[in-house]
């Protein structure tokens, strides 16, 4: 990220923030809504393994104060979760090869899956921060 769009990001946060405590609260309601979203559908396409308690159960999204959510896969218990999702060589000698593929299988593709409704959702987010804040908008 450049010093530009730190800057950028930098004014969106202050402009929020003149807005009342609302909008930044609202916008970090749709963050997170958006990461349990992701989190599901990568532990719905997400294969099974032979353990008890499989790789997808690693699978979480991660509520942060503010405007961060995020999502992760695998553990300690589960260290190959990045070896299913991105592919490459593991084991002895690396002799176990799967397909390495750029943008994941699973997690990042899920994401893209729902990247269209994103947007709105954010839109939708900050149009009720502003009504609750007394704020007349359009649309």
């Amino acid at each position: 990220m450049g010093l530009y769009a730190v800057l950028e990001w930098f004014d969106v946060r202050a402009r929020l923030r003149s807005l009342g405590p609302n909008a930044e609260r609202e916008l970090g309601h749709v963050c997170n809504e958006t990461a349990d979203k992701v989190a599901f559908r990568t532990r719905l396409v997400f294969p099974y393994g032979p353990a008890p308690r499989h790789a997808r159960h690693s699978i979480e999204s991660h509520h942060a104060p503010g405007m961060h959510a995020s999502v992760s896969e695998g553990s300690v218990t589960f260290p190959y979760v990045g070896w299913l999702d991105f592919g490459g060589r593991v084991g002895r000698r690396h002799a176990n090869h799967r397909l390495w593929l750029t943008g994941g299988r699973y997690m990042f593709r899920s994401y893209h899956w729902i990247k269209p409704g994103i947007e709105p959702d954010m839109a939708d987010g900050l149009r009720r921060a502003c009504h609750a804040s007394g704020f007349a908008t359009r649309g």
